[in-house]
């Protein structure tokens, strides 16, 4: 007597088959961190409309002045864009009517390179704050970006083209703190350390480190 092999029924090879390719691309998986555009900045990106709005920040050496720059990317490549200025909102405006900016066909503009556009308001160093760029296209792009000093990253020395409003010093003229500012003796190391950060949020200069404790028994 023959034995016949046993069958497994077409739909449960079908469903078995389906089962095994959903196990294997569910472990491939899409749309990885890695696979995403990811810049290393400060500042913010904006890839919304036509033109690509990256690494923007105000770069400020004081409060409610500064330097707004970015990198304006055009991605049409058969027309021109021009960035005609940036619209007032409630925490910043442009210091002064500034110029157009063209930006060509599938090319970008370099407002780090080119010196930015002024601009004041309300604001400071750490501070996030709304800007509004208008181009002639009719693209209007809203952002949230940060406010950040002249240092590091956004050092003069990098940037030699953006030249940031002198800088007003509260001191007596010399650079140094004032003699009222220095008056106070009674003031503990640690004290002075706090308001040495609270007195120059734009120095790029470090501070010593305060040392807390410690003495001989």
């Amino acid at each position: 007597m023959l034995l016949r092999p046993h069958r497994v029924p077409r739909p449960a090879l079908l469903a078995a088959s389906a089962l095994l390719a959903g196990s294997l691309l569910g472990g491939c998986g899409f749309d990885y961190a890695t696979d995403r555009v990811n810049t290393i900045s400060a500042g913010i990106n904006d890839r919304e409309g036509t033109v690509d709005v990256l690494g923007a920040v105000v770069i400020a050496g004081q409060d409610d002045s500064g330097v707004f720059a970015a990198t304006l990317v055009n991605k049409d490549v058969e027309t021109e864009v021009a960035l005609d200025g940036l619209d007032q909102t409630e925490q910043v405006a442009a210091a002064e009517p500034a110029e157009t900016v063209e930006i060509p066909a599938g090319g970008r503009a370099n407002l780090f390179d080119t010196g930015g556009i002024d601009v004041s308001g309300t604001f400071g160093a750490g501070d996030f704050v709304d800007v509004t760029l208008a181009f002639d296209n009719g693209q209007i792009t809203t952002m949230t970006i940060p406010v950040v000093t002249p240092c590091h990253q956004y050092s003069p020395d990098k940037f030699p083209n953006i030249q940031l409003p002198t800088q007003i010093d509260p001191g007596d003229g010399t650079g140094e703190p004032s003699a009222s500012e220095s008056a106070d003796e009674e003031h503990s190391e640690a004290e002075s350390h706090n308001e040495a950060i609270e007195a120059d949020p734009y120095s790029c200069e470090p501070l010593e480190q305060v040392e807390h404790g410690g003495g001989e028994e």
